[in-house]
This record gives C-alpha cells, sequence and structure tokens, in this order.
C-alpha cells in the first residue's frame, strides 16, 4: 500500500472455491502503513475458540498497521470437528510440504499458501486450543510441563537470524505480552505463561514441533511467531475468545498496529434462506424447514446461503456431492435434504423432493439396462472453474492444473449418483481403489501413470464410466503443455539451453 492512503481497506482472497477446504485469506491495511501480523485460525478443526476468534479479526478496521487473517485454514477438518485433515495434521507437514510448487494434496497446497502469506508477515499468531494447563512445574495431571492450555508457545528464547546482524528474542516479547495480559484476567488458572518448547534443540522434549507453521515461520520466514493457546478445559466459548483477543490486542499494540477492538459475538447461527436456481433459471429463496419440489431430471445448483452470519457456511446436500456442495450442478431424484453448517454446527435445512415427470423415472435401479444407461456429460471443476465435457469428447487442460471431476450425466436421472467414473492412470488417496474417482483433486504435473494413457505418450488419458462393470460411456482428458512446461521438457530432452524467439 503507498505511503500516503488514507483509506483502511480489506481486501478478500478466495482459494479452492467450492471444495472441502476453501481457504479464505483477509488482508487488512491500515489508515496509516506499519507493521503487518499474521493470524491463523482453525489449522486444526477441534479447536473453535482459535477460528472463531480469528474470524473476528476478518473484518476490523486499522488505524495502523496491516493484519493478514487466515480464519479457517483447514475448513475439512472444521466441518468434521476434528483435529486431523484429510491426509493428517495439517501443522505438522511445514517440514514436508514441497517448496518447489509440487502439489499432491489440498492440503499441500493450502500449506504454500500460508508459507507465501508468512513471508509477508513481521509476526505469526497461530491460534490453538491445547488440553489442560501449562506449568513450568508438576502441579497436578492437568497443570504440568507437558500441558499446553493457557500459554504462550515458541520455539527459541532467542534466534540470531542466520547471515544478518539480527536477533529476534522470542523469550522477552512473549513474556512482555503475558505481563500486560495476565493483568486482565482474574482467574489464575486461565492467565498466561511463557511456554519455550526449545525447538532448536537436540535436548528438546517437543521436536515434532520443527514440522509447525511457527517453527517454519522463525527458521525460515525469520520472523517471530507463537503459538497461542486456551485451554480445551475451558468449556465457555466466549472466554476462550475473550483470552485469545486479549493477546492479540497486546502483541499488536506491541508492533504499533492500532485498531478499533472487533467484538465477541457467538450467538447461534441461523439460516435465513437458501437460494436455490432450478435448470438456470432465477433461483427460489428457500427459508429454512421448507420443501422444494422438483421435477426429475431437473438440474439443482445452490448459489448462495443467506445466514447471520457471513463466513465458515456450507451447504452439504445429503447423498451427493461432498461436505462442500455450493455451486456444484446436481440432478434430484431421489428425495435428500440441503443441510447448511456454519463450521460444524447445523443451522438449518431444506428438503428437495423430487416429482416424477415421466414412467421411466419410476423405474428401479434394477430395471435400468446397459443399453438405455449413458452418460452424457461429465462436470469437471478445472481450478476453480467447472467446465462441461460431452461424452465422447476431449477436455482439454494445461499440464499443471488441478482438476475435480464434480459429476456425470446419465440417461437416467436418477442413477447419475450410483455410476463410477475412472480417470485411467490416476490412483486416488484412499485406502481401497474401486475406481471411483469423484471429487478428488488431480494435480496433473504428478499424478498420472503414463502406461495408461493414449500410446503410452502421457498426454491423453481415458475417463471410463461404468454401471455394474458394464462400460456406458467414454471421455477424454488431454494435458497441453504451457510455455513453461514445454520449455523445461525441451531441456531434458535435449540438454541444451532454449534460445529467446
Amino acid at each position: 500500500m503507498g505511503a500516503g492512503l488514507a483509506i483502511a481497506q480489506i481486501q478478500e482472497e478466495v482459494f479452492l472455491r467450492n471444495t472441502d477446504h476453501e481457504l479464505h485469506v483477509y488482508r487488512i491495511f491500515g489508515e496509516k502503513p506499519g507493521k503487518t501480523i499474521m493470524i491463523i485460525g482453525g489449522i486444526q478443526g477441534d479447536e473453535p475458540g482459535g477460528y472463531l476468534t480469528a474470524d473476528l479479526y476478518a473484518g476490523v478496521h486499522l488505524k495502523t498497521g496491516n493484519l493478514i487473517v487466515v480464519p479457517r485454514a483447514n475448513f475439512y477438518s472444521i466441518l468434521l470437528n476434528q483435529r486431523q485433515g484429510l491426509t493428517g495434521d495439517m501443522n505438522r507437514k511445514f517440514s514436508s510440504a514441497k517448496d518447489s510448487g509440487m502439489r499432491t494434496s489440498l492440503e499441500d497446497e493450502i500449506i504454500q499458501i500460508l508459507k507465501h502469506l508468512i513471508a509477508e508477515s513481521d509476526c505469526l499468531l497461530n491460534l490453538h486450543e491445547g488440553s489442560g494447563y501449562y506449568s513450568p512445574v508438576w502441579i497436578s495431571d492437568q497443570e504440568n510441563p507437558l500441558r499446553f492450555g493457557q500459554s504462550i508457545i515458541y520455539d527459541a528464547e532467542v534466534f540470531k537470524v542466520p547471515g544478518k546482524n539480527r536477533t529476534l528474542y522470542l523469550g522477552d516479547l512473549a513474556r512482555k505480552v503475558i505481563a500486560r495480559v495476565n493483568t486482565q484476567i482474574d482467574e489464575r488458572r486461565y492467565r498466561f505463561r511463557a511456554n519455550n518448547h526449545n525447538t532448536l534443540s537436540e535436548n528438546s522434549k517437543h521436536k515434532e514441533q520443527r514440522k509447525s507453521a511457527t517453527y517454519y515461520a522463525l527458521t525460515k520466514a525469520h520472523i517471530p511467531a507463537f503459538g497461542v493457546e486456551t485451554s480445551k478445559s475451558i468449556k465457555d466459548l466466549k472466554t476462550k475468545i475473550r483470552l485469545h483477543k486479549l493477546v492479540i490486542n497486546t502483541m499488536m499494540a506491541e508492533f504499533g498496529i492500532i485498531q478499533d477492538p472487533p467484538c465477541i459475538t457467538v450467538s447461534r447461527p441461523k439460516l435465513k434462506y437458501l437460494l436455490i436456481k432450478i435448470n438456470g433459471r432465477h433461483p427460489f429463496a428457500m427459508r429454512p424447514g421448507t420443501e422444494l419440489g422438483i421435477v426429475s431430471g431437473d438440474e439443482m445448483v445452490i448459489v448462495d446461503i443467506i445466514a447471520n452470519y457471513q463466513r465458515g457456511l456450507v451447504a452439504d446436500v445429503e447423498d451427493l456431492g461432498t461436505s462442500n456442495d455450493m455451486h456444484t450442478p446436481f440432478r434430484v431424484s431421489k428425495p435428500t435434504r440441503v443441510v447448511v453448517r456454519k463450521d460444524a454446527q447445523e443451522c438449518g435445512w431444506v428438503d428437495l423432493v423430487p416429482c416424477a415427470s415421466s414412467d421411466t423415472v419410476k423405474r428401479g435401479p434394477k430395471r435400468v439396462s446397459g443399453e438405455t444407461l449413458r452418460a452424457q456429460q461429465l462436470q469437471v471443476d478445472v481450478d476453480g472453474e467447472m467446465r462441461t465435457v460431452v461424452e465422447g469428447q476431449t477436455l482439454r487442460v494445461k499440464k499443471g492444473s488441478r482438476i475435480i471431476l464434480k459429476g456425470i450425466k446419465t440417461t437416467v436421472p436418477q442413477m447419475d449418483n450410483d455410476v463410477v467414473v475412472n480417470l485411467k492412470g490416476f490412483v486416488p488417496p484412499k485406502a481401497v481403489n474401486d475406481g471411483q474417482d469423484l471429487h478428488f483433486p488431480v494435480y496433473t504435473e504428478q499424478d498420472f501413470l503414463i502406461r495408461y494413457s493414449e500410446n503410452d505418450q502421457g498426454k491423453r488419458y481415458p475417463i471410463i464410466v461404468t454401471y455394474e462393470e458394464r462400460k456406458i460411456g467414454k471421455f477424454w482428458l488431454e494435458l497441453t503443455p504451457d510455455r513453461a512446461t514445454r520449455h523445461r521438457n525441451d531441456r531434458d530432452q535435449y540438454s541444451c539451453h532454449l534460445s529467446t524467439r
């Protein structure tokens, strides 16, 4: 931002849109320039005190300085209200996620985004809820050196930045913030303590933290980084949010970031209405608990959620799609329900009731023959853009794109959800490979077995649709190299320098 800018601004970026891992990033710029603090919440999904606190800072007004706020770093685990994400603990992936840009999962994509954001920041606060209450000496099973709750965690007392005449005094900063915060906390157990994990030392008891976001921020981005841990033993959510806010506000003051403080809002989430389009026409505004009749075979898309919150909302069409089915077209042929959730909490629903349009729709699956049932269209998310491919035709994407096979349309709408869509050469990350590749992210730079491609050339891969092991359709995926990829391939093949064209 320019030094002369006198208007506070908020910029929002959305990554992995319409997936279970949808990531919202908020950049808040103050009226006057200054330092930047990054706030991460929800990197572990069973810690609502962290992500609901971060949420409050996504819309603050700053007088001086800047914030980068990621309220829900791991939306997938938040929706399930569990610590583990799709491929494990996201806060243990910062040492293994590849810096080269190669991606193996949506979570690795998120890690790369977070690393770039950390590089823009002057300090990182990663908001958590920890077990029990940290104490440097043993007091009880719930209050001892191995507990994390009510502590500010850092990886070294002092860190000398390699190659530069600069030293970070993390311990002094943590203790200074804690001293100011604790004067505002009456309950002794709720007061914070400095918790040096001494992660850089070979004698550290917390070497697993070398895979964490704070360790990465300290050792790679060379900025002070802290894990702010309220206690899971504190049952009142409002209290945990208030304690997190005290630390954030005090740390912001230490960095000269001046704000109009956010208020605490933990009212019960409530759906006002859903906007649902049928066959691309003007949307119906459906209030919670109501019923929408749909002719079997018509296409339904959820286009918006109107609720008393703006962030953390998803709509889940039960038995179809994934946990986040926003903007994904479906053909509904049997009764189902659209459940709206704010994070992991259900806040409303709308019933979808298909009405038979012909005798064909009334026939059960056992009476559908391979000759009658044919694949018609394949819906594919290509780097966030929905594209439709007609049976027998080819989807061309640049090599390096991320694609997700989102759904199939067949000649018998009620069978759309019963067929198997198999992208040959791709092996999804699941225990048993049953051939169903819908809804898995495919990284076209790295995820393919070339022997399944046409003529073993690694260019065109078949997508086969089957029902009860009978082939009912075929599509093609063609990988077209962009200029950078083509140049890399030429260098590898001919081992020579490319001339500028």
